[in-house]
Parts: C-alpha cells; sequence; structure tokens
C-alpha cells in the first residue's frame, strides 16, 4: 500500500465509519446480486399474476389467448414470466408445509381423543357399570360384532396349498411389463392380445 493510501485509510477510520479502500480493490469486488420485488419487475409481471389469479388454477381457452398474447409480446413478458414461475412455486412449498403442519395437528388431535375415550371407557366400565346418564350426556360403552381374518402361516407353502385347496387360493393375473418392454425393446414380436402402445415424450419448460 502506498504512503498515500496509508494516510487516507488512518483520516477516514473514524470509529464507527469503514476503513479507505483503493479505487482498484472496488471495482474487483464482487456484485452483489439483489432479488427483484414484484414491483421491480414492473407491469408485466403484474399482469400475468393477475391473469392466473383470475384464473384460480384452471385456465379456460379465453385465459389461456390473453396470456399467449402477453407472452409472445417479447423477451422481458417471457423474462417476467419466469419470475412469476418462481414466485409460485415458492407459495406452492409453502403451502404444502403448512398443510403438513395442518396434516400433523390433525393428527395430534385424533390421538389424544382416542387415547382420551378408552380413559373414559375404562371408567364408565368399572365405576358406572357400562353406562352413565347425565343432564348433557348419555355415555356408554359398546362391544362391536366378532370378525375373523385369515393369514397365511409364516412356514406355509402357498402354491402347496393352492394345489391341494385350490378353492382357498385366488390367483392373480397380471401383465409381466418389464419382461414386455425387454421384448419391445429387442424387436421380439408381441401377442396380438396384449395392446402396446408408444407415448411419446412430454416437452416442458426447463428455467434456469
Amino acid at each position: 500500500m502506498s504512503t498515500l493510501n496509508k494516510e487516507l485509510e488512518g483520516s477516514l477510520a473514524i470509529e464507527g465509519t469503514k476503513p479507505y479502500t483503493p479505487r482498484a480493490q472496488r471495482e474487483q469486488a464482487p456484485t452483489v446480486k439483489v432479488r427483484p420485488s414484484l414491483y421491480d419487475i414492473g407491469e408485466d409481471a403484474m399482469a400475468i399474476n393477475d391473469l392466473l389469479r383470475e384464473a384460480e388454477g384452471e385456465l379456460t381457452p379465453e385465459l389461456e389467448a390473453r396470456l399467449d398474447a402477453l407472452l409472445a409480446d417479447g423477451a422481458n413478458k417471457l423474462d417476467a414470466a419466469a419470475w412469476v414461475v418462481r414466485q409460485l412455486s415458492g407459495s406452492a412449498e409453502a403451502c404444502k408445509l403448512e398443510a403438513k403442519r395442518y396434516r400433523d395437528r390433525a393428527d395430534a388431535y385424533e390421538r389424544n381423543v382416542d387415547a382420551l375415550k378408552a380413559r373414559m371407557l375404562f371408567v364408565v366400565e368399572t365405576a358406572f357399570s357400562g353406562k352413565l346418564k347425565t343432564d348433557r350426556n348419555t355415555i356408554w360403552s359398546q362391544t362391536s360384532a366378532t370378525t375373523v381374518s385369515f393369514d397365511v402361516a409364516p412356514d406355509a407353502d402357498l402354491e402347496k396349498v393352492a394345489q391341494e385347496n385350490g378353492v382357498f387360493v385366488r390367483r392373480r393375473y397380471e401383465l409381466d411389463k418389464l419382461a414386455l418392454k425387454n421384448y419391445h425393446d429387442a424387436g421380439e414380436p408381441i401377442p396380438s392380445e396384449i395392446v402396446v402402445t408408444e407415448n411419446p415424450g412430454k416437452t416442458s419448460l426447463r428455467i434456469r
């Protein structure tokens, strides 16, 4: 650092201020990019946002035509649209997080309901002979009908059961789509009973 720069730095190093930075260093300093707001983007983004708000997630042919005309008016319109896409994506993620928070709260409430009802059932059966009537509520215990379930034993051979007692085993037939794809890719013939549909790739928009 030159003697002149040292003197300037010393004279400007007042308490509460930043030290003097030479011009060459200032020119090399990185530029901080500030994300523009909806106001900074301007009327284009606001117009696009208003159209989408009017659509409420379902574009009618009329709204599609208006939006297409707006976007086709110039590159700056697409630039504004890209900004709106990012904003809407962020809002969608925030809504998903909020929805998850509400689902978790609902689950907690339901667990509390089950826990409280279990304790109430215990008291009603042990202290009130299974039924209690007050001015506000009639509370009683009730046993549901008996149900029956069937499962395969851990060491059982279901194929053997099917051979010996076929009436108890239901067979399900389904296509092996991986094998079919391999045959199709290899150019092998596919039985006429199987419908082959080739779905073309979908063109999607990418923003970086």
